[in-house]
């Protein structure tokens, strides 16, 4: 460094000069050295306000992108909700009842009709009309998706004429086992609750038992565990001790809530439901929303199965349960006309049972099931760009005929 500043500071020319005066040093070196230092400092401010401004806009972008989809995924639940709304009023027509009954459709359920919505497939059958061989790649190009959002007319403008596309689908929250309130005192109390006799039947297989036992697991301990977080007391009704207690030993330790569900992912904060075998074996049947029936109508297998399980006194080979089940499911699936069984109350599914199936149920299974759904989820994903947002949204239209929002989630 030393040599350099020399070399800055040295005297320049052989003779006296006005510029390089003799005794004195000349300093051009040092004010070139700022000019070039300023130069290369202005480079770098220009460089970093372009990158910020770069950024700024890629954000902004971004975030227009996200709004975008949100947006199409709260058009793919309120298209839903239009459905719903639809087939709830069109359920309560008697000749459209009637006439969905001798054909195997329930007029209550012409949802079922529509399970998914997705706009992309509406765009490939648009741009192609039914020919998939006009695609390059399974993909539409940007001139099919240009073609895509044309309009019909000066006046009309294209239903697909937007950025992005979403997808959206319904279920029936009445097809689960309802766990939202369990009240019991004590296990004698508890064993006598419908919800009792539901999960225990659904935990009867043999494979479950095995697994139940493997695990050092309690069938009614995982039910009493999910009545002890909801109930308003810090005494567990399976052999006793402290509610808290279960949670206090944990590495992140928690209390038991002492109020009804929120969502449905809370009951995995619950002993025993937090394992993932616990879970996908018997937790993904479970629901805390509805009236607490179980629709028979939309019921998939093993809810039937725990059905007939807890409602029959003697217990049966999974063989003769899944005989039952799968004749159920076959008549189910039928119209009228053919043979099949469209049920309406729980009266009727029990007789169907008992003189038809010859399944000895008993009568109270009537109390517990319904061939009518009130409460949907409608999960929709809408996508813009590289931004995807998934709402999942919950309607009850068992007192509002637009459907009732109880839950609303966005991420």
């Amino acid at each position: 460094m030393k040599g350099v500043w020399r070399e800055l500071v040295r005297p320049r020319g052989p003779q006296r000069h006005r510029f390089h005066r003799v005794g004195r040093r000349s300093h051009a070196g040092v004010a070139l050295l700022m000019v070039i230092t300023s130069i290369l400092l202005l480079t770098i401010l220009v460089a970093e306000i372009s990158r910020g401004a770069a950024m700024r806009l890629q954000l902004a972008q971004h975030h227009r992108d996200e709004v975008k989809a949100e947006m199409l995924a709260t058009s793919g639940v309120q298209m839903y909700r239009l459905i719903l709304m639809a087939s709830k009023t069109l359920g309560k027509n008697p000749m459209i009842m009637q006439f969905g009954q001798m054909m195997g459709v329930n007029a209550d359920s012409l949802w079922q009709m529509v399970p998914v919505i997705n706009t992309g497939m509406m765009r490939m059958l648009f741009v192609t009309k039914g020919d998939m061989d006009d695609l390059e790649g399974g993909q539409l190009t940007e001139e099919q998706l240009a073609a895509s959002r044309e309009k019909s007319s000066a006046f009309k403008r294209n239903f697909l004429d937007f950025d992005g596309d979403f997808q959206a689908r319904v279920e029936d929250e009445n097809q689960y086992i309802f766990v939202g309130k369990i009240t019991a005192n004590d296990m004698d109390a508890l064993d006598n609750l419908p919800v009792t006799r539901q999960l225990l039947g659904l935990m009867q297989s043999e494979d479950d038992q095995q697994f139940l036992y493997d695990n050092n697991l309690q069938a009614r301990e995982l039910i009493a565990n999910l009545a002890d977080w909801t109930d308003v007391d810090d005494l567990r009704k399976w052999e006793g001790g402290r509610e808290d207690g279960l949670y206090e030993r944990l590495d992140s330790p928690y209390r038991s809530k002492n109020a009804p569900f929120d969502t449905i992912a809370e009951i995995r904060l619950v002993s025993g439901w937090h394992l993932d075998g616990v879970w996908e074996r018997f937790g993904r049947h479970l629901t805390i929303y509805g009236a607490g029936r179980v629709n028979v109508n939309t019921a998939k297998r093993e809810i039937i199965a725990a059905l007939i399980q807890g409602y029959t006194d003697i217990q049966y080979p999974d063989a003769v349960i899944e005989d039952w089940v799968k004749l159920f499911m076959e008549a189910r699936s039928l119209p009228q006309m053919s043979g099949g069984i469209f049920i309406t109350s729980g009266q009727q599914f029990h007789q169907y049972m008992t003189e038809v199936l010859g399944v000895p149920l008993t009568e109270d299974v009537a109390n517990v099931v319904t061939g009518e759904s009130t409460t949907f989820r409608v999960t929709s994903v809408g996508e813009v760009g590289e931004a995807r947002v998934e709402i999942t949204a919950i309607l009850d239209y068992s007192r509002d005929p637009t459907g009732e929002v109880l839950y609303w989630s966005a991420k």
